[in-house]
Parts: structure tokens; sequence; C-alpha cells
């Protein structure tokens, strides 16, 4: 009966929650930045141990967008960095969440840097708030921080794995002036143009492949792969006639960049918005393809193609019964 029973919450049990179990959010409270970062290292590394088909599948992906690009060697160095982007995206998650807030306030005053800001403040001078569009790399967990400490209104939609993170979180974001809007309850959209009515920034992930639901037949040219187009973002352009900025936070050694560039003014245009936003972000994942943590979902969606690829390299294929599924 034991070992049904371990099987049953390995499967339960995926990479976020491992990581928010209780006794990890009072280590992050009290060990200095770098010890608890190892620490999170060193657990994400014995997660993975017990989950090897998870594993394989973001090494798979990884292949199949860079073997023409790099060497072996290279290669085998982008897989290992990318894990630790991984497990440094949910130590940058538990370290907001759980760090005191007066060492918070000084970590990000020392650590965080603004570039392209001007585009942020152009957005914003037409008065009709603005959609920030990001994804799921870097430390994208400290952006909504990053912009209220700087004294932004600041809106964030948010999907939550634990109660006990959620309710922390947003007790936090009352305390700089932080919205925070839960996906599970409510219309999302209504919610995000009532902050855009109010002049906040919205903050909203052009990567969620598993939200995507506003197709159309137009198809999409992202890391070597045809997806589908999501319209989401251009409905709540349209929607709100806010201006979108791309905002994407990267890791530059001990310290982060958070990159602010314009995507559409507030005048109106054909353009289609989801699909530059993908464009800025696909250029930040080839140059910094360890700090993008979505090679599993994005292997998930296209699979098919990266098999028919991987399978006319004469590369292995790879193992049945891949366990797909995926959650914050």
């Amino acid at each position: 009966m034991l070992i049904p029973k371990l099987a049953n919450l390995r499967r339960r049990l995926n990479l976020s929650k491992f990581f928010q179990m209780r006794l990890n959010g009072w280590i992050i409270r009290f060990l200095p930045f770098w010890l608890s970062r190892l620490y999170l290292i060193l657990l994400g590394r014995l997660y993975y141990v017990f989950n090897r088909k998870e594993k394989r599948l973001i090494e798979r992906t990884i292949e199949f967008v860079l073997r023409k690009k790099l060497s072996a060697k290279e290669l085998r160095r982008v897989k290992r960095q990318t894990f630790h982007g991984i497990f440094d995206h949910y130590h940058e998650k538990l370290y907001l969440a759980y760090t005191p807030f007066p060492g918070l306030r000084k970590f990000f005053a020392k650590k965080m840097r603004f570039a392209g800001e001007a585009a942020l403040q152009e957005a914003l001078a037409a008065g009709k708030g603005a959609i920030l569009a990001t994804g799921h790399f870097g430390a994208v967990e400290f952006l909504p921080a990053a912009l209220a400490f700087s004294g932004y209104k600041v809106a964030i939609i948010c999907r939550f794995q634990t109660s006990r993170l959620r309710d922390t979180l947003v007790a936090r974001a009352r305390e700089v002036d932080l919205k925070v809007i839960d996906a599970e309850k409510g219309n999302c959209l209504l919610a995000a143009l009532k902050a855009l009515k109010e002049g906040r920034i919205i903050i909203t992930e052009a990567d969620e492949f598993d939200e995507w639901k506003a197709k159309d037949e137009h198809r999409l040219s992202f890391l070597g792969a045809t997806l589908e187009y999501d319209r989401a973002l251009d409905i709540l352009r349209k929607r709100s006639g806010s201006p979108v900025v791309s905002a994407l936070v990267s890791r530059q050694g001990r310290g982060y960049t958070l990159h602010l560039q314009t995507v559409a003014d507030a005048a109106p245009s054909s353009q289609r918005i989801g699909e530059k936003c993908m464009e800025i972000l696909e250029e930040m994942c080839w140059t910094y393809p360890m700090q993008w943590y979505q090679w599993k979902k994005f292997g998930k969606m296209i699979s098919p193609q990266v098999e028919e690829a991987l399978a006319q390299a004469h590369v292995v294929p790879v193992p049945a019964g891949l366990p797909y599924q995926y959650a914050y």
C-alpha cells in the first residue's frame, strides 16, 4: 500500500507545490539570500531525481530549439543553467513572499535597475493606464514589486498554488497599493479593464500557453515552432484603448534589469499586439535561453513538431507516458 501512496503523492506534488512547502517559507525568511538560493537549488535537483520524465521533456524541448545553434558542450551548459533558472524563479517567488518587508525594500533599491523607463512613463501619460506584457522569463516575480516600490500603481492577475502563499502576497500587496486579481475568482477581463480605468498598470503574461483560448486562423512563429495565435492581448488593448509596453526582467550577475519597450501607443492600430510581444520575448529567449522557464509547457504544446524534427535528426525518441500536467 505504501508504494502506490507515494506514487500518488509524487503525481500531486508538482515543482511549485514542492517548493512552497511550509518549511521552505521559514527557511527563506531567516537565511541569507545566497544560502536560501543554494538550498532551493539542492531541493530542486532532488525533485528531478524523482521526476526524470519531466526533466527529460524540458531537455528535449531545449534540444529542439537550440540544436542547430549550439555545440553539444554549449547545449549541455544551457540545459544545466536552465534548471538553475527554474529554481531561481521559485526562490524569487518565496523571497518576495517571506522576506521581512524592510529588507525587501532595501533589496530592490540596491539590486533592480530600469532600462527604457521613459516608454512606461510615456504610456501612462495618455491617461488610460498601461498594459504591461511580460513572460515566464527571468525574475518576473519581482516585476510587480519593482514597479510598486518605485511608486507606480500596479494590478496583476495571479493564480496561486497554495492559499498560504496567496494570503501572504495579498497582504503584502496592500502595503504598496498593488492590486491582486485572483484568476480563480470573477471575470479577469472586467477586473483588468476596471484597473486600467483607474490609471493602473495591468501586468499580463503573453506566454501563458495553457490559457490561450481566444484563437483565430492566424499562426505565430516562436522559437522555431508554429503556434496557434491567441488574441487575448489584442482584445484587452481594443476594449481599453490603453498603450501596451513589453516588460521583461533579466538576471544580470547579482542584480536585475527591467527592460521596458513600447509595443503600441494609445492610437488605434490594426497591428497584432500579441504577436509583437511574443517577438520581443523570443529575442530575449534567444539571448538568454536559460532564463525562460516555460520550456515544459512549450514542449507539451509543440510535442508533435519536436518529435518529428528530432526523429529526422536521428535523436533517440522521448519515452512514452510523459507527464505533461503543470500548475503554478
